[in-house]
């Protein structure tokens, strides 16, 4: 077997070799960027199960990654300054946290977390990421149907999770991206048969956790999708018009279902076993809101809320019995964040997450793929989940790696777009034609500067001698 070392990248982010060579064996191309962010991934995706060894690895590869191209992470963080505001707030709130010990801990850890990402977004194409996503989950899947771990009540399988819930938004994070890649069709049929494979495996891990909060954000998901598929296929009036009458509709309907709160209610509590306060979540966002009501702008400081030993934490432990004190919160990604960092820190997470949220359903309009239809089927899900789940921002987690990911490339899309779509208020020469400006495609935004280039062509007569000058 002989490996070759890849030389230049294709629109798929593989090798392709500058001259044929005679086979001699298998020949497999390889990019080490590749192998090392594959094995970055994997340390998250497996974290649960290696726990501290997954968050090593994690590290140790991510921090090569970043090594690589240190120049190139430092001038990420420059274009995406609101990312390095935020996790510069989780550090500053040291100074005023009530634990500044677990604050700064994790406040570094997260930083960490932010500059892996960095690398991640810079060193791989969209769309190479997605399937290094697919390889990393299916990975962890398939660890969790091998452990036959279930909760001792039976009341849903864990795998190598905490809980049930964890697994099962492990199992949709599988499931939308194997979606994503079958959806397609430019992805070879190897991968699209992987999808394949992947998309039966989540969605029988899904019903295995039996947990309805993760359905209902699966079924949420599927139905974006549904949405955004009839959209790229309309032009831009059009489109308007679908979506303003798609809102009103919403509305109406909203309207309509308030007066039928009570028997709705009843049917949902008859078909789900839930209570009507979502298993406790009204009695802690309250709780919630006091906190945040005593210090509204700063918060508690990162991640000192939920500390052994405070006094507000162990209430809730012994009220919701929570023997392990780990791995609760409130049960709301907005509320849990502003307890911790205050509103401020709340506000600037809300306008990273939405601003990306926007970006990347917009791409997806305008140029679908594999990359650009699973980060916005991700971060639809989030959206979903985040009500009533913690899923951002917390160090060394799956989940927020790719919230960040997705940050950084619907911030690259926004870039690009306005360059295709601005005109140049340059003045064309006489005798040249203004054509469209060239944007960096998704395998170049990343690192992209200066994104519009304006490339003009002569239309004229031919030149020749002195007059060219």
């Amino acid at each position: 077997m002989s490996v070759g070392a890849r030389l230049a990248p294709d629109a798929t982010g593989y090798a392709r070799p500058a001259r044929r060579q005679p086979r001699r064996g298998l020949v497999i191309t390889y990019r080490p960027a590749v192998l090392i962010a594959l094995v970055c991934l994997l340390g998250t995706a497996l974290l649960p199960m290696l726990a501290s060894k997954g968050a090593l690895v994690f590290l140790l590869a991510g921090s090569v990654l970043v090594a690589m191209r240190p120049g190139e992470v430092l001038a990420a963080m420059r274009r995406n300054w609101l990312v390095v505001a935020l996790v510069a707030w989780c550090l500053v709130s040291v100074t005023w946290s009530d634990y500044p010990a677990v604050t700064v801990r994790y406040g570094v850890q997260l930083l960490l977390t932010m500059l892996i990402a960095m690398a991640l977004a810079d060193r791989l194409p969209p769309a190479l990421f997605v399937r290094l996503v697919l390889v990393a989950q299916l990975a962890a899947s398939l660890a969790s149907l091998a452990s036959g771990r279930t909760r001792s009540d039976g009341a849903g399988y864990l795998g190598i999770y905490a809980s049930k819930n964890a697994l099962a938004a492990s199992s949709g994070l599988l499931v939308i991206v194997a979606v994503a890649i079958l959806f397609d069709r430019r992805s070879p049929r190897l991968w699209r048969l992987t999808a394949l494979m992947s998309l039966g495996i989540g969605f029988v891990l899904l019903v295995m956790a039996k947990s309805t909060g993760a359905l209902i954000a699966v079924a949420g998901t599927v139905a974006a999708f549904g949405v955004l598929y009839v959209l790229r296929r309309l032009e831009g009036p059009l489109r308007f018009a679908v979506v303003a009458m798609a809102l009103i509709l919403i509305a109406a309907a909203a309207v309509i279902l308030s007066g039928m709160f009570a028997e709705l209610s009843q049917a949902f509590l008859g078909t789900t076993g839930k209570d009507l306060t979502l298993t406790g979540r009204t009695d802690l966002w309250a709780t919630a809101f006091a906190e945040i009501a005593q210090r509204p702008f700063l918060g508690t400081g990162y991640q000192a809320f939920w500390v052994v030993g405070n006094p507000g934490a162990e209430e809730l432990w012994s009220e919701f019995g929570i023997e392990s004190r780990s791995g609760f919160n409130f049960h709301n990604t907005l509320i849990s964040n502003a307890v911790e960092i205050g509103l401020v820190g709340a506000a600037m997470q809300a306008v990273l997450f939405f601003g990306a949220l926007w970006g990347v359903l917009s791409w997806t309009i305008r140029s679908p793929g594999a990359a650009s239809i699973f980060f916005a089927l991700f971060m639809v899900r989030q959206f979903v989940l985040m009500q009533v789940e913690l899923v951002f921002f917390t160090q060394f987690d799956f989940t927020t790696v790719i919230t960040l990911v997705a940050i950084f490339h619907a911030a690259g899309f926004r870039q690009a777009a306005r360059a295709m779509d601005a005109p140049t208020a340059r003045r064309v020469p006489r005798g040249w034609t203004q054509v469209a400006p060239v944007a960096p495609t998704p395998q170049e935004w990343p690192r992209a500067r200066s994104p519009i280039r304006p490339r003009r062509v002569f239309s004229g007569p031919r030149l020749h001698g002195s007059d060219r000058a």
